[in-house]
């Protein structure tokens, strides 16, 4: 509503001299004029009277009356009369006559549809003539702004609707109100977990929609019906000329027949000089009720229109050789569909109409051959679930040649699309795989470089190693630039991993236009995923500043060149690790929930998500949230995940068992993983796991194994030089000097552990390294200086935790400076709270329980339970969420 003509019309009800005010309100149907006049009758000044009337309903005498009655009131007065175009002559000359004669005080408001109107005439069948004073304001309703569009669709639909299929729904609706609120329901009822765009193009017009054009084109002349007709099987903008080349009119018979469609209403100027439906959902009504014959011919004849434009628009010329039935020239059309939907990023189309097509067996073999190479060229563009269905649409497909077959069976196996998660089973499908390709190198090499990748879970190193070595020699001869590419963005997470000097020739050149390659974009996809997979090998040795240029690299190319979603996902994933990592905490949790959110349906793909939030909320104390991030749902066990992936779940595992306390349970989960770790050979994984896993089984009462544990870190090739093992074996060897007494040797080698830890920079291991190296000095009791050390060490890791918001390690830290700082003379912290009541308040302010809070200070849970209450009590508040604030 307009603030300009609101205030004019408010004034008309209440200002000292109260003019009167005309507002006349038109717009086509459904786009809100009830609306409009609903919301005046509720804004309306107390003490105004309100009489509303519908010219459909209304008599001469009915309206006589009203009119008369709103002449003779003394107060204040909003007449308001609705679909002034179906009034009659009579109701319109009683409308004239009260415009020139309304009263002070009185407020006129007018509604119609100018569509409805015949053309030029005006709403009440002459020019208003109202007197000099009269306010006379006009508001033209349409459609909906996208942003209010979009917020009526997120309440209907849920606000995690997609953003493309908002877009597209306001685009078939035409931004509607009215059709917008008759379709949200059907979408709520027939797609409860959200619609996708194929439930967007499989709406029907709704019943009022249809009547509305309906009746439109029933009323139209023989002509006009006809250009109607064609404009809605186009389903699109068209000019004069292409509605003349559908309906075989002559030029002059198609400008008459337009003008009448446009005075309707039935046909609207979309563009300039370009003509269509101004909602697309009512040219879907039209074309349904055509004849089939029609319907056929039409079709076929706005596939030989679009292919004269000159930007034409193949998706759209194929689906109309497909509607027309017509065999001749579909192949080629569908196969420059695909590149345009591919080109848009419209990967899913793309595979839709190639899946749609190798199935129908009116398209001769040779035709088949052709969609199915432009259908493997795609493949790699997909989500792993739609490549998979495209893939056994594939090998279905009969009459296919034998290298077509096997290139289809080849990427059928490899994991990049297999929607499942990694385990042994997978990995023998691809030796299979392997085996029945010996005439075809190239594709044997592909599959061989996917059986490298170590990640795969309990595959032994030397496996790996082999089928490297066999990838590489049967590419070796290959001039296939995008075959060198696949095989190295699988072959360089091995190689870097195991600092192989074969990585550097397998990484992308770097350059400022990184992918521009001669093979050009057909490799770019393969080199996005290079990257990606050298930002993860990486990040897991610790190498972060190398693994964060990586997925910079990555992420450009992948969006340079529209790389497909398991790119997209894989970089996603990656950052989520890296940023954990390196303690770029700030929306990092929702950043990962987004993601799990968006891999619902492929849950392999949000298993890094999932173990990130599991560590976020370890750090934050929220323990049961974070076994149900690692246990619950589709959380799958250690060894059906990626190996390194497996390797941090275990880690936080371990870590939550000992946090309560359950040292047995801690030393199962660390002695399992570690035996993942020996059977798969990679040593430089267990940097992640050993400080904690060599902390619970000395917990657990078994000094041998852990040990044991530390001399396989410290002895293991390819680690010594690697940052984050360094790290990890200055804390193991303080964890085991702190078991054997040696406290001034533990806190120096934790002190080492966390400096090691700073400049990776991984700012959570050093500060829990550097509170570890401040109990060790603490107990070792020294004194003097030594004290002032330890007080230095908790507070710098308080600052880092309290940073990073790991609020329950934070909590843990301020007890024990409590404890470490001397008593002081004066005023205490809180007045009334004893030093063990504010320790356990701050406790609970973090969302511990009493249970976890006890295990903490290891006390009893009564005793937990009576410093709570006693600290609620003392400081005045309701409840332990309340706290915060207070301390």
């Amino acid at each position: 509503m307009g603030e300009a003509w609101r205030a004019v019309l408010h004034g008309s009800l209440t200002g000292p001299a109260r003019p009167p005010t005309v507002l006349l309100v038109e717009g086509p149907a459904g786009t809100g004029k009830s609306h409009l006049v609903e919301a005046l009758r509720r804004r309306r000044p107390a003490g105004s009277a309100c009489l509303t009337l519908t010219c459909a309903e209304l008599s001469e005498d009915e309206a006589q009356r009203a009119f008369d009655a709103a002449a003779r009131s003394t107060a204040p007065t909003l007449l308001v009369v609705e679909d002034v175009h179906r009034a009659d002559e009579p109701v319109r000359r009683g409308l004239r006559r009260l415009s020139r004669t309304l009263p002070t005080g009185r407020a006129l408001v007018l509604t119609w549809r100018p569509e409805d109107l015949p053309a030029g005439r005006p709403p009440l069948g002459e020019p208003l003539d109202c007197p000099p004073g009269t306010a006379v304001l006009r508001e033209r309703t349409g459609p909906l702004p996208a942003p209010v569009a979009r917020q009526l669709i997120g309440r209907a639909l849920g606000e995690r609707c997609p953003e493309a299929v908002i877009g597209r729904l306001y685009a078939v609706t035409g931004g509607v109100a009215q059709v917008l609120v008759d379709v949200l329901p059907v979408l709520a009822e027939t797609a409860p977990d959200g619609p996708t765009a194929d439930d967007i193009e499989a709406l029907e017009a709704p019943p009022r929609l249809s009547e509305t054009v309906l009746g439109r084109l029933t009323a139209l002349p023989p002509d006009a019906r006809r250009l109607v007709r064609a404009a809605a099987v186009l389903a699109g903008p068209a000019s004069e000329a292409e509605l003349a080349a559908l309906t075989g009119l002559p030029a002059w018979e198609v400008r008459t027949g337009l003008l009448a469609a446009l005075a309707s209403a039935a046909l609207t100027d979309l563009d300039p000089r370009r003509y269509g439906f101004p909602v697309p959902l009512a040219a879907r009504a039209v074309a349904a009720g055509l004849p089939p014959a029609e319907r056929f011919d039409l079709h076929h004849r706005a596939a030989q229109v679009l292919r004269r434009r000159t930007d034409v628009p193949w998706p759209e010329v194929a689906g109309h050789l497909r509607a027309a039935g017509v065999r001749r020239g579909l192949v080629r059309a569908a196969e420059r569909a695909t590149g345009a939907h591919a080109a848009a990023g419209e990967h899913r189309e793309a595979a839709r109409l190639l899946q749609e097509l190798l199935v129908d067996r009116r398209i001769p073999g040779p035709g088949r051959a052709r969609l199915a190479t432009t259908a493997l060229r795609h493949v790699a563009g997909l989500t792993p679930r739609d490549a998979s269905t495209l893939l056994d649409t594939l090998t279905r497909t009969p009459g296919l040649p034998g290298p077509l077959r096997a290139q289809a069976r080849v990427l059928q196996g490899l994991s990049l699309c297999t929607p499942t998660a990694p385990d042994h089973d997978g990995w023998l499908r691809l030796a299979r795989t392997a085996g029945t390709l010996p005439g075809e190198l190239g594709l044997a090499a592909r599959v061989m470089a996917a059986m490298s990748m170590p990640h795969w879970p309990g595959i032994p190193l030397a496996e790996h190693r082999h089928f490297a070595r066999r990838a590489l020699a049967a590419v070796a001869a290959t001039t296939d630039p995008v075959l060198r590419a696949a095989v190295d963005a699988n072959l360089i997470a091995l190689l870097l991993t195991l600092d192989d000097p074969g990585a550097e020739r397998a990484l992308p050149p770097r350059s400022p236009h990184d992918g521009e390659d001669p093979a050009g974009a057909a490799s770019a996809g393969h080199r996005a995923r290079a990257l990606c997979n050298a930002a993860d090998a990486t990040l897991w040795l610790g190498r972060y500043e190398d693994s964060r240029a990586f997925l910079d690299r990555s992420a450009a190319l992948a969006e340079r060149h529209r790389a497909g979603p398991h790119v997209a996902h894989g970089i996603r994933s990656v950052r989520l690790l890296l940023d954990w990592a390196t303690g770029r905490w700030t929306g990092l949790a929702d950043r990962a929930a987004e993601l799990v959110a968006d891999t619902a349906r492929t849950p392999v793909l949000g298993h890094e998500a999932r173990t990130v939030l599991a560590s976020l909320c370890l750090a934050r104390g929220e323990w049961s949230q974070s076994r149900a991030w690692l246990a619950g749902g589709p959380a799958p066990h250690p060894d059906q995940q990626l190996a390194p992936v497996a390797v941090l779940s275990s880690t936080v595992l371990v870590r939550l068992a000992l946090a309560r306390g359950d040292h047995q349970d801690a030393r199962t989960h660390a002695t399992q993983a570690w035996a993942r770790l020996r059977s798969k050979g990679i040593w430089a994984w267990a940097a992640e796991l050993a400080p904690w896993a060599v902390t619970a089984v000395l917990a657990a009462g078994d000094p041998a194994t852990a040990r044991a544990m530390a001399e396989d870190l410290r002895t293991a090739p390819a680690t010594p030089h690697l940052p984050l093992a360094a790290a990890a074996r200055q804390w193991c060897h303080a964890t085991l000097a702190e078991h054997d007494g040696d406290l001034p040797g533990a806190a120096a080698a934790y002190r080492a552990g966390a400096a090691a830890y700073a400049a990776l920079p991984r700012p959570y291991l050093s500060a829990l390294a550097a509170e570890a190296a401040a109990r060790c000095a603490a107990a070792a009791g020294n004194g003097g200086a030594a004290d002032r050390d330890v007080l230095d060490g908790l507070t710098g890791a308080l600052r880092l935790l309290t940073d990073l918001g790991a609020t329950h390690d934070a909590a843990r830290i301020r007890s024990q400076l409590r404890a470490a700082t001397p008593p002081r003379s004066g005023r205490p912290a809180h007045p009334g709270l004893s030093p063990r009541e504010r320790e356990v308040a701050e406790l609970a302010a973090t969302g511990l329980t009493n249970r976890q809070i006890a295990a903490e200070l290891h006390l009893s849970t009564r005793t937990v339970e009576n410093h709570v209450a006693r600290t609620l009590r003392k400081l005045s508040v309701p409840s332990r969420r309340d706290l915060p604030p207070h301390l």
